[in-house]
């Protein structure tokens, strides 16, 4: 609504893209299934980034220090809620200054250099930290991979790579009809209206990103894809801009009889299709069919497709709560948990004090190749290989979902034996894992930032199975080294050259040590 009326919309054009704002961010599947699956962030980039936009197009038409302040502490805050707010901003905020840079006088570019420092100081503490840790980045081209094969399916609304455009139906009838709306109100604004330059602009460049993306490797890295959020919220404020003026200029009373009659029956598919996408979102609404007398099981619903997730706000796996009790209570510090399903192990990391590896499988930082399941997928190893990777990282469980029938086999038999149940999920114990303390003796206790160490061989090399860092530090009178793992992982585990003292303390200072 407050971009809205900085574009010089009225209350009631203003009001209006907020609504189309909030039905797209229900009824969009990608918006939907941002926020929905977590990707909460950048959904409410793309959505705050129309502020600073707003505020920086009318610094540029009206030149006011108040404006030039404000949109730099939106931009800033925008970079913090996502920094791909970059790639969404920077295109029509630079037009924007070309095009006002013989009117904005010395003062102006001043405020301009402002606004943009302002949002690197916002930003610069974790600008610092992503610079020094760079290194650890991995390739980021996994998700988002649109092509115009999919710029086609999403015109007839067919999913054809969840991968891309996320694990939902490809219902795009919402933002078909805004971005129709908002061109319709880009050819009426004209190329003499001011607000015209960021909207096409933004427009050309958010939707080349979101289907031509793919086919560069510099693009590719951002999840192109993904821009389709920004596009299609950009798109409500011409769209309401031109939706009023048509309702309130009714031209269809001029039409031929025959002309409103085709429009009247162009609307009928149009809301047939707006009431499939709502429902689709609400499918407890629907009724259940009858399964015909022939058949005891039936798996069509009444929309005609198998059955639809709950893509509601809930409590996705309630046996994750049951798993999380029996982590807790069977969790003694010294062995780990390796966990295939993605949310159950960001579950247990907040929910427990075990030590997990798992989670989002493709983080792309190198610490990731410590999971399994990044390296390969079904986790399905020789019985020799995977007995190399449990003891490399202690791994004293194993939890998979579903259950993993290779693991209940004669071959694996020695190595491991399933422990528990709950729905889906199955917990295998090692037989006989490999201590956390991979030489040297010793034990050690690991806590948030602090590992302690007891009773090591201070003659010996002592060398821990946790991922080393530059800004672990060792007391009292020792030193930290990287010790080669020997595998895909690059990170390396923590050495502590002798002599050391039997007992020490490994803490993370959070600042590179020399």
């Amino acid at each position: 609504y407050a971009a809205a009326r900085l574009f010089g919309l009225g209350r009631r054009r203003a009001t209006l893209a907020a609504g189309l704002a909030v039905l797209l961010w229900w009824f969009d599947p990608w918006l939907h299934w941002c926020w929905w699956i977590g990707m909460v962030a950048y959904a409410a980039a793309a959505y705050f980034a129309l502020l600073p936009l707003a505020l920086f197009f009318r610094f540029t038409e009206d030149r006011r220090p108040w404006q030039a302040l404000a949109c730099g502490l939106a931009l800033g805050l925008a970079h913090l809620i996502h920094p791909y707010s970059f790639f969404i901003l920077a295109p029509p905020m630079l037009a924007l200054w070309l095009r006002a840079r013989g009117r904005l006088g010395a003062r102006g570019h001043l405020a301009v250099v402002g606004i943009a420092g302002l949002t690197i100081a916002v930003n610069a503490p974790w600008l610092a930290v992503a610079g020094q840790f760079w290194h650890y980045i991995l390739d980021s081209a996994l998700y988002g991979q649109s092509t115009l094969a999919v710029l086609g399916a999403d015109l007839v609304e067919w999913l054809i790579d969840p991968e891309v455009s996320g694990q939902i139906g490809a219902r795009t009838t919402t933002r078909w009809l805004v971005l129709a709306a908002a061109l319709l109100g880009l050819r009426e604004w004209g190329r003499g209206e001011r607000r015209t330059l960021p909207f096409a602009l933004a427009f050309g460049v958010l939707a080349t990103l979101t289907y031509l993306g793919a086919y560069s490797r510099i693009t590719a890295q951002i999840q192109p894809y993904r821009h389709i959020a920004p596009l299609a919220l950009l798109a409500t404020i011409p769209a309401a801009d031109r939706l009023t003026a048509l309702v309130a200029g009714r031209p269809w009373r001029s039409w031929p009889r025959s002309a409103r009659l085709a429009l009247a029956l162009l609307m009928i598919p149009t809301a047939q299709h707006l009431f499939a996408e709502v429902t689709y979102y609400a499918q407890g609404i629907l009724p259940r069919p009858h399964p015909p007398h022939s058949r005891g099981h039936w798996v069509i619903g009444a929309s005609g497709h198998g059955s639809t997730p709950d893509y509601r706000l809930r409590h996705v796996d309630r046996d994750a709560d049951a798993v999380a009790a029996w982590v807790r209570a069977h969790d003694d510090g010294q062995r780990r948990f390796l966990v295939e399903l993605g949310h159950l192990g960001e579950a247990l990391g907040w929910a427990t004090r075990a030590q997990i590896v798992g989670g989002f499988t493709h983080r792309n930082l190198a610490h990731s190749m410590a999971n399994l399941f990044r390296r390969v997928p079904s986790g399905a190893l020789s019985e020799g290989d995977l007995r190399s990777y449990l003891d490399t990282y202690a791994i004293g469980w194993i939890v998979t979902t579903p259950p993993a029938p290779w693991l209940e086999t004669e071959a694996y038999r020695a190595l491991v034996e399933r422990a528990a149940s709950f729905g889906p999920h199955v917990v295998y114990r090692v037989k006989s894992p490999a201590p956390l303390v991979k030489s040297g003796g010793g034990a050690v206790t690991a806590a948030t930032n602090r590992l302690t160490v007891r009773g090591s061989n201070p003659a010996v090399d002592l060398v821990l199975r946790y991922h080393w860092m530059e800004t672990l530090a060792c007391a009292p009178s020792c030193r930290i080294e990287q010790a080669a793992i020997g595998n895909d992982d690059p990170v390396g585990f923590i050495r502590v050259p002798a002599p050391h003292p039997a007992d020490l303390e490994i803490v993370n200072t959070y600042e590179v040590q020399g």
